[in-house]
């Protein structure tokens, strides 16, 4: 049996053994502790290439695996320690530990007045794990609440011809390891067009798009589990996920034209009504004869992609 033959089919056997221990109590295990495991891809490639005989790299691999298991058993036995490093990993944020009380976050309410004179919006979310919300119009250019023990976020704002650049980003500070929550709410105004930009560590994103002229959206994230509902507002939507195994789910209008692209590999897609136009393209069939257009790049690995029309 060659060691290339059984390479991914043992990756999928572990992590599939690490989520059933979860679903069992045995662990904790999920979708953002799956995202840390990258290193281990690395360590079995290295395997692979090194010059021994298929049946020594095949009792390393299962070696090498096994003591994985054995370590994320370890963790969740101190679960306080591994939601610290979980947070403090995704975002590579520059935090120390701190064992006292000292610092108990309260909720905190952001907001940007409303501004006549701007006619598109840029809003930048710098953030680390955590449930993540965008949904609802405001009177407010945009509005923001926090709740969590995870620290401040600070807000800034420019602004250039007509256009209004807001960036959240959380701030780098003391964390506890008893860390348990990042909820964040965020409303925008209906009536600029925007662009978005989530830089988020493993999360549930949330969103809600139908009230918003969106031009272009782009995520960036850890293992996480993302719903997106996308209107039909702007004549042109461009929106790009680029994430770790995830669970992506998109709701696009039946009027519009959609077309995804997709660069991602070991997942499992549904595609409702597109068809297939080449290597990794699919199409509705109203793509071109469609009043709006919807283009989205999807780059993912071991995921499950939902796309769906309403």
């Amino acid at each position: 049996m060659k060691y290339r033959h059984v390479f991914w089919a043992f990756i999928l056997i572990a992590i599939g053994i690490l989520f059933m221990l979860n679903n069992f109590g045995v662990l904790e295990f999920g979708f953002r502790t799956l995202w840390s495991l990258w290193p281990l891809i690395l360590i079995l490639w290295g395997i692979s290439i090194l010059p021994i005989r298929d049946g020594v790299k095949i009792t390393a691999l299962i070696a090498v695996l096994g003591l994985t298991v054995i370590f994320f058993n370890r963790i969740s036995e101190r679960s306080s320690w591994f939601k610290f490093h979980n947070f403090r990993g995704f975002n590579n944020m520059d935090w120390e530990e701190d064992e006292s009380n000292t610092y108990n976050y309260q909720p905190q309410n952001l907001s940007v007045p409303f501004d006549s004179l701007t006619i598109k919006g840029e809003l930048k979310l710098d953030a680390a794990a955590g449930n993540f919300f965008l949904q609802g119009v405001t009177s407010e250019f945009l509005t923001f609440e926090k709740s969590g023990d995870i620290g401040n976020y600070s807000l800034t704002t420019t602004n250039e011809d007509g256009r209004k650049r807001i960036n959240l980003t959380l701030e780098k500070s003391r964390i506890r390891h008893s860390v348990s929550e990042n909820k964040v709410e965020i409303k925008l105004s209906e009536k600029p067009s925007w662009n978005l930009d989530f830089d988020i560590g493993a999360a549930e994103i949330h969103m809600d798009l139908r009230d918003y002229k969106i031009d272009t959206t782009t995520i960036d994230a850890g293992a996480s589990s993302i719903d997106i509902k996308i209107g039909d507002k702007n004549p042109l939507t461009v929106m790009t996920f680029n994430a770790g195994a995830s669970s992506i789910k998109v709701e696009i209008p039946k009027e519009s034209g959609c077309q995804i692209k997709s660069e991602s590999f070991m997942i499992s897609k549904e595609f409702e009504g597109f068809t297939k136009k080449g290597e990794g393209i699919y199409q509705t069939d109203n793509f071109a004869t469609g009043k709006n257009k919807i283009f989205l790049t999807i780059k993912t690995a071991i995921s499950k992609i939902e796309i769906t029309r309403y």
